[in-house]
């Protein structure tokens, strides 16, 4: 898990505790990458719009004057990159308040879910926490927001160019 802690003098302090996803019940946001199905846990997103609606430039994402870290989950996950005729962007943040913006075909909404393990198999496969079985049957992969989160801010040239600059 991961603990963090946030003090101020004067004004108080926060203690987040996150525990890994094992066998829970949360609160997920179902999207659509090709014909695939996936999960983020719901408190992790911070917003969704229309990729028409951001302006993209060198792996970046720039969203009310905020410029994140893009990473496009057709091409993580080795799905055809054709063009869709429509995108979004999933805002996601991590418990360190590190954003990144992904690339998805479909938002499908807000979904509870229990979570099941993926076994030995998946261990380290880093970018799912787990799956769940959807009503009709399928299966869907809960995605890492970490693991996501730090993987589009390394493949990101214009951010770690600004980095190294700053």
């Amino acid at each position: 898990g991961e603990i963090e802690v946030d003090s101020e003098p004067g004004r108080g302090t926060t203690v987040r505790l996150r525990l890994p996803l094992t066998l829970a019940i949360i609160d997920g946001f179902l999207l659509r990458v090709a014909h695939s199905t996936f999960v983020l846990p719901l408190d992790m997103v911070v917003e969704c719009v229309d990729l028409s609606e951001c302006r993209v430039h060198a792996g970046m994402v720039e969203l009310h004057d905020e410029r994140l870290p893009g990473l496009w989950l057709a091409d993580v996950f080795g799905f055809d990159t054709r063009p869709r005729r429509r995108q979004n962007v999933v805002v996601i943040e991590n418990g360190r308040q590190q954003r990144a913006a992904l690339v998805v075909d479909a938002l499908l909404g807000e979904f509870q879910t229990v979570i099941r393990p993926l076994g030995e198999l998946f261990e380290k496969v880093g970018a799912f926490n787990g799956s769940t079985i959807l009503s009709d049957g399928r299966v869907a992969l809960i995605l890492d927001v970490p693991h996501l989160v730090q993987r589009a801010r390394a493949s990101c040239p214009a951010l770690a160019e600004g980095e190294a600059n700053g």
